[in-house]
């Protein structure tokens, strides 16, 4: 039997909403935490979604609707389960 490695969807979960609602906070937490450091590969897109407007040029704001269309523009919006999700 293979041995799973330790994850909690809760925290994962909250790191993400965290992210939604103060899109400042990436800015504490962007060189310490990578996206391969989630376990559940839908946060993994979500978070790298946060990363990858962080890391623009001229970084955009992170928010429901900025995420949704960056996950949308890498084509794994509705495979994160749609923009509803992301308001839940």
């Amino acid at each position: 039997m293979e041995k799973l490695p330790p994850h909690d969807i809760d925290a994962e979960e909250a790191v993400i909403g965290s992210l939604l609602i103060d899109g400042t906070a990436i800015y504490k937490i962007a060189t310490s935490l990578e996206k391969e450091h989630f376990y559940h590969e839908q946060n993994q897109w979500l978070y790298g979604a946060c990363l990858s407007l962080y890391q623009r040029p001229e970084p955009a704001a992170i928010n429901q609707i900025t995420v949704a269309q960056e996950l949308d523009r890498q084509g794994k919006l509705e495979a994160c389960g749609g923009a509803a999700y992301l308001s839940h």
